[in-house]
């Protein structure tokens, strides 16, 4: 034993002397990597970065590593963006997307994953409270969302008229907002589209309810997380609760009802449940329930309610909130199941009308989450594009192989034909709202109503595929968790599922072109007039009318004719509005007889050196 012992130190004494005095030279530290570094000195202690990180280790040295993407402007370096989005027009957003896109929001955003929401049922004494704690970092997010006007710049008015672009602006910022953390734009999503309704009809109701929550402080840019009466509060936000067990989107399957209170103050008296109940702290909730009448349901047709969490008299509203959904992504944001015993709710509209009362809303949350997916894609290519900048492979950087060029061209593609389609959207919602940039806003209605669920189809059904092809372009360094790419996989198939999946959103196109056959015709209208600058596109145009002059098993077909509905409206705003390399490739790509069924498989006729120009970085 002891000769084994002597051996293994010689051996030790050699490798020392012959090993570790050649390869144990002054230890070096990482000096700056990052071209852009930020400034820390607004960053909070426990989210700064490690300082100083050794480079030169025993083993080995740590090279050709990325550096941390810790400083970018949101908003000058999205070419798309800046096309819908001029000096003229933007308001705050260039200096949001400026503020935006450094460390310690990206981190702001990580922790509020990493660190989720807890319900507390009960205060420590057994009261019940139903009140849900985040993390700081959370808070932290939606008090800069608020700050820029998310939730509100769309409403806010002067000498009586809204702001004339608004939408534009409340878009733009959405996105900028989702590429950090995509979890606080439920509230605020919810709170643009469900203030035009209680502006609506919220007044028709009692007075005491109307005192203690006022409406304009739905409207005011701070963030106040307490859980107290609305009227107490600097600022409110909006949530809704509309999806049961037994019904998912099909409302009319609700079973909660409605018994009526006090009929002067249209005040009614709920019990049942609801299945997703997202951002439970919320200060106020538009729900859908069937009225009852002697004790039966009086109709196959909900109607639509406002449930406020405090009630007039500062007592709360009895909302039970069972748990908190344990969901794939998004987790940041609290997604409950909530039940109604004795909770008030006061209607909103007329009896039996619930769908039409909330069809508004449904609209803005559907661009909403048409561009959140935009968002993600954006943000997705961001990442790959900075990688494959820095990161080198078989002699040369990732971003000079011609195949990985391929890749992020055609990222970029997807990526900017979404941004085009929902930034030009918002606009088309400032022209009919403010009755302004159109001399037919019943035309731009019918094309908003149609060409909105066609991009909420279309944009969210692309994303899963978009990021994963992102991170895909940063091999095992994209698919661990300390990479932003597995939060965005995560987030990527939430938006296609909310507010009306992939099946649910096509019946909704072949229903409007059915029963409003103005949609359809607004549409063509449109797209038409981008005919005679591609072949591609005028191709498709040609091939997309003839479809559907044909009604045979439409429904079946549906997914078919959105998604060509989808490549023409985009392709159609692409070759209005973007430079020609950029529409050309798209066009061929996605339209034309040599398009790949996977990304990076382009023509040979795509400018590809000349879209790489609009790469991020």
């Amino acid at each position: 034993m002891k000769m084994m012992i002597n051996g293994r130190q010689r051996l030790f004494k050699c490798f020392l002397q012959h090993r570790c005095i050649v390869t144990m030279p002054n230890y070096k530290v990482n000096e700056s990597s990052n071209e852009q570094s930020s400034n820390m000195d607004d960053v909070p202690l426990e989210l700064r970065p490690a300082q100083n990180p050794l480079k030169h280790l025993f083993t080995h040295e740590v090279h050709n590593q990325v550096p941390p993407l810790e400083k970018v402007d949101l908003y000058e370096q999205d070419a798309a963006l800046r096309t819908y989005l001029t000096n003229d027009n933007c308001g705050e957003v260039r200096k949001f997307g400026a503020e935006l896109g450094t460390y310690k929001w990206f981190e702001q955003g990580r922790v509020a994953n990493q660190y989720t929401p807890v319900l507390r049922t009960h205060d420590r004494y057994g009261h019940r409270i139903d009140e849900v704690d985040f993390h700081p970092s959370y808070h932290q997010l939606m008090e800069i969302g608020m700050k820029y006007g998310i939730h509100s710049v769309a409403w806010e008015s002067k000498n009586d008229k809204f702001n004339p672009h608004g939408h534009l602006q409340h878009a733009a910022s959405l996105y900028l907002l989702t590429q950090i953390e995509a979890g606080v734009l439920c509230p605020l999503s919810m709170t643009y589209a469900g203030f035009p309704v209680l502006h609506r009809y919220l007044h028709c109701s009692s007075k005491s309810l109307n005192e203690s929550f006022p409406l304009d402080k739905l409207l005011t840019r701070k963030y106040d997380q307490r859980c107290v009466p609305a009227h107490t509060k600097q600022g409110l936000t909006l949530g809704m609760a509309m999806t049961e067990k037994q019904g998912g989107s099909d409302v009319r399957a609700n079973t909660t009802r409605a018994y009526c209170d006090n009929s002067a103050d249209k005040r009614y008296v709920l019990v049942g449940h609801k299945w997703f109940c997202s951002a439970p702290m919320s200060d106020g909730f538009l729900v859908l329930a069937h009225i009852q009448e002697d004790g039966q349901k009086s109709s196959g047709i909900p109607s639509c309610f406002f449930v406020p969490r405090w009630l007039p008299n500062n007592e709360r509203n009895p909302f039970y909130i069972q748990r908190l959904k344990d969901k794939l992504g998004n987790r940041s944001n609290a997604s409950s199941e909530i039940e109604f015993n004795g909770t008030y709710g006061w209607l909103l509209g007329k009896e039996h009308d619930g769908v039409k009362a909330i069809i508004e809303m449904v609209h803005h949350t559907r661009l909403d989450a048409a561009t959140g997916s935009a968002a993600l894609m954006r943000q997705g290519l961001m990442q790959a594009t900075w990688h494959a900048k820095y990161r080198k492979a078989f002699g040369k950087k990732l971003i000079e192989h011609p195949l990985m060029k391929s890749v992020l061209v055609d990222l970029l593609l997807e990526s900017e034909a979404a941004t085009s389609l929902v930034m030009y959207l918002a606009s088309a919602y400032d022209a009919t709202y403010n009755n302004t940039q159109t001399n037919n806003v019943a035309e731009t209605k019918a094309f908003t109503r149609i060409a909105t669920a066609i991009a909420k189809f279309w944009i969210c059904k692309r994303t899963p595929e978009t990021t994963y092809e992102a991170l895909e372009c940063l091999g095992g360094a994209g698919f661990v968790e300390e990479s932003m790419m597995p939060r965005l996989y995560r987030e990527a198939p939430l938006n296609s599922i909310w507010e009306g999946s992939g099946n649910v959103i096509c019946l909704d196109i072949i229903r409007a072109m059915k029963k409003s056959p103005e949609t359809l015709q607004s549409f063509l209208t449109f797209v038409s007039e981008a005919k005679g600058v591609n072949k591609y596109l005028d191709r498709a145009l040609e091939q997309l009318e003839k479809k559907l002059s044909v009604n045979d098993n439409i429904e079946q077909n549906a997914r078919t004719v959105a998604t060509n509905l989808a490549l023409c409206l985009q392709a159609s705003l692409l070759v209005r509005n973007s430079p020609n390399a950029v529409s050309d490739a798209f066009c061929s790509s996605r339209l034309g007889p040599d398009r790949g069924m996977i990304f990076g498989g382009l023509p040979t006729d795509v400018d590809i050196d000349t879209v790489m120009k609009r790469l991020p970085f």
